[in-house]
């Protein structure tokens, strides 16, 4: 099975904000962390239902490496929540 990483990040305004690094794409803006991380599966599921191509998941340590993509998304690791979403197939 494939895991893709998702970091979801704490909204100023409350909520949560949650982002799939390999799919530069996707976000999704919910108030809590549960709703947040449900998306994410959804779109992952559809995507790979149609057969679309997405990239292969990178791992956490190299997505960390990516300082543009965080600095860019305003990503502040040490608030932030990280998850795996599995994409069955």
């Amino acid at each position: 099975m494939t895991h893709y990483v998702s970091v979801l990040v704490p909204m100023a305004t409350g909520g949560w904000r949650a982002l799939l690094p390999d799919l530069p794409g996707y976000q999704a803006e919910e108030r809590s962390l549960d709703l947040a991380i449900l998306p994410a599966s959804g779109f992952l599921a559809q995507v790979t239902r149609l057969g679309s191509e997405i990239p292969a998941p990178r791992p956490l340590a190299f997505i960390k490496l990516d300082t543009d993509w965080a600095s860019s998304r305003d990503i502040d690791w040490s608030h932030s929540v990280v998850t795996m979403i599995p994409v069955h197939g």
